[in-house]
């Protein structure tokens, strides 16, 4: 039972650790707009890169609150931290299907 409890905590951990980490933040929200950033530099050109490059530094000062907005539209009922980190592991799993979800929201 130990062992099984154990298994669970680092799981977890890892599930609330490893989108901090990976885009370095402290907001599993920031970290959801990070990866945003990071899918949008991948999949465009020089000007994806130009245009991303600048709104880091915008979202710098913003703290996650559109992530945090946006989660909170798709998934009111959940609290924004665990829908951030939800919807983060969602685009681990699916690249395309939030470049499409932000796309659709901020237009």
């Amino acid at each position: 039972m130990k062992i099984v409890l154990l298994a669970l905590a680092l799981a977890a951990a890892i599930f609330f650790a490893y989108p901090l980490v990976n885009e370095a933040n402290t907001s599993p929200c920031a970290a959801l707009e990070q990866r945003v950033l990071t899918l949008a530099m991948r999949d465009g050109g020089p000007e994806a890169l130009i245009v991303a490059a600048l709104a880091k530094e915008f979202l710098k000062a913003g703290d996650g609150r559109l992530a945090e907005g946006f989660s909170r539209r798709h998934n009111p009922d959940i609290p924004a931290f665990l829908s951030c980190t939800t919807n983060y592991w969602r685009s681990v799993f699916d690249r395309d299907w939030l470049l499409k979800a932000f796309r659709r929201e901020f237009r």
